[in-house]
Parts: C-alpha cells; sequence; structure tokens
C-alpha cells in the first residue's frame, strides 16, 4: 500500500513538473529590412580567386569576401539605419549563376533597447530571385532563434564609389 502511494505520488509529481517544462507556442516573428551593399566601399577580398571568371561571370571560383553592409527600414539609403549585417561569403561555383555561400552572415541588429544578433547562412544565386538563407541561431532579442531569411534583388545604382546594390529581405523567425 505504501509501495503504491509513493507510486501515485511521483507519477502526479511528474505530471505537474513536466507542465513547467513546456514553452507556449509562440507564432514566428517577421523581420523585414532592406540591404544596401555598397560594393567597393564596405566590402573586403580577403582570398583571391583560385580559379579565374569564366565567360558570363564576375568572380572566379575560391574568391572570399569580408563585409560590413547597413541595413535600412526603407529601399532608400537615406532611411532610418536598423543594424548591419556583417560576415564572409566565398564563390563556391564558377558557372555563369555565380553560386555564393555565405559562411557567417550575421545581423546586428539595433531596435532601441533590444539589440541583438542573428546567424544565418546558405548558398544564393543572386541572378536567381529570390534566395533563401537558414537562421541558425542568436543573441540578445534573437536568442534560441531559427527559420529562414529570404531575399530578393531590388536595384542597382552606379556611385562614385562603386555600385550601391539594394535587396530586400524578410525573415521569419521562430524561438
Amino acid at each position: 500500500m505504501a509501495f503504491r502511494m509513493l507510486s501515485m505520488a511521483f507519477l502526479v509529481f511528474l505530471l505537474g513538473s513536466g507542465t513547467w517544462a513546456v514553452e507556449a507556442d509562440q507564432p514566428p516573428r517577421s523581420l523585414k529590412y532592406y540591404l544596401q551593399q555598397q560594393f567597393g566601399v564596405n566590402e573586403l577580398g580577403m582570398v583571391p580567386a583560385a580559379r579565374a571568371a569564366v565567360n558570363g561571370t564576375a568572380t572566379g571560383f575560391g574568391l572570399e569576401v569580408v563585409y560590413e553592409f547597413t541595413m535600412t527600414k526603407t529601399a532608400s539609403p537615406q532611411s532610418k539605419v536598423l543594424g548591419y549585417v556583417r560576415g564572409t561569403a566565398i564563390v563556391v561555383n564558377n558557372a555563369v549563376g555565380g553560386n555564393t555561400f555565405f559562411v557567417q552572415n550575421v545581423i546586428h541588429y539595433d531596435a532601441g533597447s533590444s539589440p541583438g544578433t542573428l546567424s544565418q547562412q546558405g548558398e544564393a544565386i543572386f541572378e536567381n530571385s529570390p534566395w533563401e538563407f537558414a537562421i541558425t541561431g542568436g543573441t540578445g532579442i534573437f536568442r534560441k532563434a531559427h527559420g529562414y531569411n529570404v531575399g530578393r534583388f531590388v536595384s542597382a545604382t552606379p556611385t562614385p564609389n562603386g555600385t550601391l546594390i539594394t535587396t530586400y529581405y524578410e525573415a521569419t523567425i521562430s524561438y
């Protein structure tokens, strides 16, 4: 009898403690921004291409670039700055499509009093819109984040310092 009561008490404890471990399902959150990619200014070639570019491509296989680009609220480069995208990109295909693998792509989001970083990675062919990256984690407001980020080309504008390419991103983030 004592064993039976002890077993019941343990079962009630297990059932009761299980509710503490379950978190409420949160709907995915969306982060929308424009990326102002100032080529010729805020990127640096770290490793030269192992193979020269073939006809119809801009870069050769193996080229590695480190970059920092500005995130803005609208397509205008003068709009509100939301943060910065910093990372490393490697050209992994010497075909006309020009696949680029983003080994690390970190978004530093400066949203008032709730900053954080969002890590993502993936492969993109920028001539094919849209492209998609996997969200692999984060810190601050993005702690325990996972999901995906879809980007698409908006415009290319020649400037005295190089070409400004504007792209639009919409991240779907779950925690």
